[in-house]
This record gives C-alpha cells, structure tokens and sequence, in this order.
C-alpha cells in the first residue's frame, strides 16, 4: 500500500487492517510488515474480532507505504465458525433496501424452502445476471441501491447487493475484504449463516469461496473494512494505491 500527498504531513496516525486471522480455513505461518516512514507501531483489534496494525508517523512525510509478506496456509474447507451473527442482519446505510432493491427482492423465483445457503446462491445468481462489473463507477460511500439502480459497480457493490439481499430474507451476512490468487487489488466478497457455520461467497465471479481467497478482515460493509484509515495535520490531498500479488507455493 502505497500513499502519495500532494504536500508534506505531519503527526501522520493510522490504522491498518493488514493482518491476516488465523481461521477454520488459513493459518498464518509468516507474516513480515515494513512501514515508511519509521513509526510507532502495534497491533489490536476491534469489535468484530479483526487484528489490525496501528502506530503514529511523527516526521514530516510526502509518502507512506506499508509492505506485508507472508505465507499462508489455506485449507480445502468452506464454512468458518464463529459467533454473534445477529448484528450481521441489520441493514446498514451502505445495504439499506431502497425501491430498486424491493423490486429486485420482489421479482425474484425464490425456491421454496432449503436452508440459508442455498438461497444465498439464488441471490448471488441472480446479481451474476444483472450487474455489470464497472470500474470507476463507484466508491467506498456507495450503497448497495446505487449500484442496482445503475446496474453495476465492482466487487465491493456485488458484495453489499448480496448482503442487502440475504438481510432482506433474513439471514445473517457480512462483508469481507481480503485478497485471492493472482496479480491485482484487494477483493471483496461475503459469508452468509447457515447450519451453524459461516460460508464464503463471490458474487463477482460467482462462486464459492475455496482455497484461493485469504481474508484480511470482516463487518457489516464495507465502510467496516477500509483497510487504511488515519488522521494527519497538514492541508494535503491523499492519492492511495493498493497491489496485491498472491502466489501458491
């Protein structure tokens, strides 16, 4: 992660969420963090359970960059266990169902019964169907409404349409941001509740979550999952980029 300001910053705070769980489905087995400039940094965690990397940047800066390396350790399982699942089924702004949500909600061939899942992978079928994938079309204060009215956005509108929508029926969904196999950005995608046991679904490709993914972190949407937040004295105007390089070894 890379940070660029137009001018120089000074007493730079931040807050990191680049720290991979330990889960049902990974293992961290080497994790090495590099942050420039030199700064004070630990780690902590925040309500939903994610670890996080926080520190402060007291020297004046132009650039602030943040390199992780490691290896992870991810198992053929799908589900994660885990707990507190009802806060996972209140809409938030970003997910609130609006008039293109009803509809869509309404218009759909739901299957008569079957359990959280399945259902889950009606709805993710169904976004497969409508939305287009649209760089640059959106961004981190979009709402799920947004992108269905438009129909289209990025991983991070498939994401919160799916959740919107499981919400919407009553089962419990998050978001999650995290990174897959191959060259790029960071990836966004969801776990819905079911049998007991969280279940990774991708509704921009359209698939369940398998050994592929590895998770940096989980909330309600993701306005949760920013994965640089910070505070800085200086009137500088911040340009962030992000890279991903995940390769199986």
């Amino acid at each position: 992660m890379r940070s660029e300001f137009d001018r120089e910053i000074f007493a730079h705070a931040f807050r990191l969420m680049l720290l991979p769980p330990d889960t049902d489905r990974q293992k961290v087995l080497s994790l090495d963090v590099e942050i420039s400039p030199k700064s004070w940094v630990s780690q902590g965690r925040d309500g939903f359970g994610n670890g996080y990397f926080y520190g402060t940047a007291a020297e004046g800066h132009r650039i602030f960059t943040a390199h992780v390396r490691g290896r992870v350790l991810t198992g053929p399982g799908e589900a994660e266990s885990g707990a507190g699942q009802d806060i996972y089924l209140i809409q938030t702004p970003a997910t609130a169902p609006g008039p293109c949500a009803v509809e869509f909600y309404e218009g759909l061939d739901l299957p008569n019964g079957g359990d959280a899942l399945t259902r889950a992978e009606h709805f993710m079928a169904a976004l497969r169907q409508t939305l287009r994938y649209v760089p640059g079309v959106t961004d981190t204060t979009s709402s799920s409404e947004a992108a269905l009215k438009q129909r289209s956005g990025v991983c991070q509108d498939f994401t919160q349409a799916l959740l919107t929508l499981c919400r919407m029926d009553g089962i419990p969904a998050r978001y999650v941001a995290g990174m897959v196999t191959g060259e790029g950005q960071t990836h966004a995608w969801a776990e819905v509740w079911s049998g007991g046991d969280w279940y990774g679904l991708d509704p921009t490709w359209g698939v369940r979550v398998n050994g592929d993914y590895i998770k940096l972190c989980h909330g309600r949407d993701c306005r949760d999952c920013l994965l640089n937040r910070g505070v800085y004295s200086g009137p500088a105007v911040e340009n962030q980029m992000i890279t991903v390089s995940v390769k199986k070894v």
